[in-house]
């Protein structure tokens, strides 16, 4: 019998986890971008258990623009064949986040599966679809942001925003074929059948009613299949975990305008929510109840370092017990998305947060400083506190730019604001709560 007790890994993040060339031209190799606060921690936590990267532990990195067979047969595939051939004897572990478990799954539950796969571990991965998805590829827009909104939503809107820009268009329904041309894996995403209902409209005196699944525009042909097929798991991968996170506001829902669904019409008002999910995935889409699993109090960011005690029993085989509840820490992080050569001076209460200046960043908050083609840029700064913020900003150029503002706790809603060619000394506030 083989051992697996040191089979090697390959980890696929989520959405939005990773970016390079193949992404946006000009952003260099393969990383996790912006998204290394995710996942350079797991990272971390998977070298205590002997895995080091490039030698038993693989990072599958891939557009995840693109639908999920073309990220297998592109991307996941020609990994497998580098590790095999650097692992002749192993079957390999899958260690996924979000999306990354629908990857997997595309590549397992396929008629190409070359049966090298010993474990599949899923940590938050939205089996039967997520609500946020549907909406996006219904309206053209994301979800209007909630007031506890989290980094991982963050990261969807930052790279959305920059992706479009740099195509010179914007969200809304008016470009939504565009939109479906520039990210079909997000019709991957979109609840599949055994979600359940997903419409629902108000009849009065707060009482609501789901709307039947024949009235939704779209559907989900992937999730549906491989949720047809799930049984295909057990005869394929000898263990199968999963991992939900809960008690963060997640949707579980769309409200729907009910005199226009009449006309067949879909036109979604607002969004239902529920606590039961980790602020992007409902527990019960990540749910496959046959199998392994484990919950935690986390959210969709804080779930892949949360789970890490489980995955330590996982490989060490130690009998202990796990709380229900692990308590994370909570971080506060201020996004800055802007176009141009811009100067930018961010103060709370006359006192310097950061300071760009000729593209050299000055703050003594930890942070992220990423540039990308056209002078596109994003700052991102951890643990700042709550309070009133200022921001000042100098346009040098000679054509108009752009800055946009997010971050947990920020009160007011994040609308990009244009700064008119050479306008110095553009000011405006906002607060964190």
């Amino acid at each position: 019998m083989q051992d697996s007790s040191n089979n090697p890994i390959i980890f696929i993040p989520g959405l939005m986890g990773c970016m390079g060339n193949d992404i946006i031209a000009g952003t260099g190799d393969w990383s996790f971008g912006v998204a290394r606060w995710v996942y350079d921690p797991f990272i971390k936590q998977l070298e205590e258990l002997n895995y080091h990267i490039n030698e038993n532990l693989f990072v599958c990195y891939y557009d995840w623009r693109q639908k999920n067979t073309k990220t297998v047969e592109v991307y996941l595939k020609p990994l497998l064949k580098q590790v095999k051939e650097k692992h002749p004897n192993k079957k390999i572990d899958f260690i996924c986040h979000s999306m990354g478990g629908i990857v997997a799954r595309t590549y397992i539950q396929n008629r190409s599966f070359q049966y090298d796969v010993d474990k599949l571990i899923m940590i938050a991965t939205p089996n039967r679809g997520a609500i946020e998805a549907y909406y996006l590829w219904s309206t053209g827009n994301l979800i209007p942001n909630k007031k506890k909104s989290h980094f991982y939503n963050f990261l969807t809107k930052g790279y959305i925003w920059m992706i479009l820009r740099l195509m010179n268009v914007s969200l809304g329904l008016e470009n939504l074929e565009t939109i479906h041309r520039t990210f079909p894996a997000i019709e991957e995403l979109i609840p599949s059948l055994d979600y359940g209902e997903i419409l629902c409209y108000e009849e009065g005196n707060g009482e609501w009613k789901t709307v039947p699944r024949y009235y939704m525009k779209y559907r989900n042909d992937l999730l549906d299949q491989l949720n047809a097929d799930l049984y295909l798991l057990s005869h394929r991968v000898r263990k199968t975990y999963w991992i939900a996170g809960y008690n963060y506001s997640t949707a579980e829902y769309l409200m729907i305008d009910r005199k226009k669904l009449r006309e067949y019409e879909e036109s979604i008002l607002d969004v239902v929510e529920t606590l039961d999910g980790d602020g992007t995935v409902a527990v019960k889409s990540v749910e496959l109840e046959e199998y392994e699993h484990c919950y935690l109090e986390a959210s969709h960011r804080n779930i892949v370092a949360s789970a890490y005690p489980y995955i330590n029993k996982i490989y060490t085989n130690q009998s202990i017990d796990l709380p229900r509840r692990v308590r994370t820490v909570k971080e506060t992080t201020l996004h800055i998305l802007f176009t141009g050569k811009l100067n930018v001076i961010v103060k709370k209460e006359e006192k310097m947060i950061m300071c760009l200046q000729e593209g050299n960043v000055s703050t003594p908050y930890v942070h992220i400083y990423e540039k990308y083609p056209e002078n596109y840029q994003w700052i991102i700064l951890k643990d700042v506190p709550k309070g009133m913020y200022q921001i000042q900003v100098d346009n040098y150029e000679a054509k108009d730019m752009h800055i946009m503002v997010m971050g947990e706790g920020l009160k007011e809603i994040e609308n990009e604001k244009e700064i008119k060619a050479h306008q110095r000394d553009y000011q405006f506030n906002f607060q964190i709560d």
